[in-house]
């Protein structure tokens, strides 16, 4: 049973939301990946593409065999909100460790990153495991809407703090960047520490140990379950193919925009603060619509618009035709995750929320490794990055074409279990 939330359970959510894409946009996606490149691997050429893809290919798939591990533990003890404020903050601290990186330090500037992307995804898992404690079966949709929303209005704010930082590209000024970051992550996800609802334990009076041979043992059962959960099953194989190309899409985008299409770093700075503006649209827009006509009709819809947007991108030589199908894509960039996180709540019954959302996390997790390893590949052997972006629309594509397989949820995740 869904217990009607106060109004500021849902604000202290949407906040973490607006807290912790400053980590995502600032770490993941931009500023980071353009000094550990040029700063920490100054002279290494190549070399430091490749070591950039480690970094988050090992980070994401330690996170994809720990996810449903923990989400279970989390489960059964009625801690994820202990577990989220632990991740938060430890992702927090090694983040402004990162400041400290400089030239030449290859293994702290890898080490420190992969530590802090294990407990920032990890922290993901807990935090959307929340959705259905705070919203109704006709109000996930638009919860998690506005979640993405909030998300990147983050990413817009910690982007214009920063500006005067990034303006002349001097590293020393770029490492206060993520000593602001952390401090932004921090002020914004405070209140989702005091005031998120706490969940009580399905198992009180046991040790960790006890907690984690439970979890072990939960997980085993929904594995050897999984074909008693054929609706579950077929979206997460379905999630786990569009999912690659959106990771790449993440990865890919400013590489791609400045190698094939000659951006400039200034010019990438002002792309990126519009495709925030225009994600935060398409977030709202699309969860509103996944309430009126359905999670599964509106993916249907996002990823006819994400095959198109792979298509144009490889397509186009024009650097304003790029910036029309680029905001294309960020419309659909968060609102394929926000109608995804709204599908599977809708799938799964309230007392296993957290291990489900685990398995979710280990498709997305997984794929978010392989994707940019294959756009990469491709690339090498094609040498062209054109090519690459054509498989990566045929890879929605492919998404699209295993959707139509799956069902449309109902209200109370009667589908999660057979049909």
């Amino acid at each position: 049973m869904v217990v009607t939330p106060g109004k500021l359970d849902r604000l202290s959510w949407l906040l973490y939301d607006f807290a912790n894409n400053s980590f995502s946009v600032m770490i993941v996606t931009f500023v980071y990946p353009v000094y550990f490149k040029s700063v920490v691997c100054a002279g290494m050429g190549n070399l430091g593409d490749l070591l950039w893809g480690i970094n988050g290919s090992l980070s994401l798939i330690v996170v994809a065999f720990l996810s449903p591990i923990l989400g279970a533990v989390a489960d059964l003890s009625g801690k994820k909100k202990k577990f989220l404020i632990a991740s938060a903050l430890l992702c927090i601290f090694l983040t402004s460790q990162l400041a400290w990186v400089g030239s030449g330090m290859v293994f702290w500037g890898m080490a420190i990153f992969i530590a802090a992307n294990i407990v920032y995804q990890t922290s993901q898992v807990f935090y959307n495991a929340f959705l259905p404690d705070l919203a109704s079966p006709r109000e996930v949709g638009r919860l998690s809407g506005y979640g993405w929303a909030s998300a990147y209005l983050g990413g817009i704010a910690v982007l214009l703090l920063s500006i005067p930082q990034l303006q002349n590209g001097d590293p020393e000024k770029t490492r206060l960047v993520f000593i602001l970051t952390a401090l932004f992550y921090l002020c914004f996800a405070l209140p989702a520490f005091f005031f998120l609802p706490s969940t009580q334990a399905k198992r009180s009076g046991e040790r960790w140990g006890a907690f984690l041979s439970a979890g072990l043992r939960q997980v085993k059962s929904t594995l050897s379950h999984l074909d008693q959960y054929r609706q579950v099953t077929r979206f997460l194989l379905a999630y786990f193919v569009y999912m690659e190309g959106v990771s790449t899409i993440v990865y890919y985008t400013s590489i791609y925009a400045q190698d094939t299409l000659g951006f400039t770093v200034g010019e990438l700075v002002y792309l990126y603060l519009v495709l925030q503006t225009v994600g935060a649209g398409g977030a709202v827009g699309f969860g509103l619509m996944s309430d009126r006509i359905g999670p599964r009709t509106t993916l249907i819809f996002i990823l006819i618009l994400w095959s198109l947007v792979g298509l144009g991108a490889a397509l186009t030589y024009s650097k304003t035709l790029f910036w029309f199908v680029a905001s294309a894509g960020a419309l659909c960039l968060a609102s394929v995750q926000v109608v995804s996180r709204s599908m599977i709540a809708l799938m799964v019954r309230h007392e296993q929320q957290v291990e489900i959302f685990g398995f979710y996390g280990i498709s997305g997790k997984l794929s978010s490794a392989f994707g940019p390893l294959l756009f990469g590949l491709i690339s090498l052997l094609s040498g062209s990055q054109r090519a690459a972006m054509l498989a990566v629309g045929l890879l929605f594509f492919a998404g699209l074409l295993l959707l139509l397989r799956v069902e449309e949820p109902g209200q109370k995740g009667e589908l999660a279990y057979g049909g």
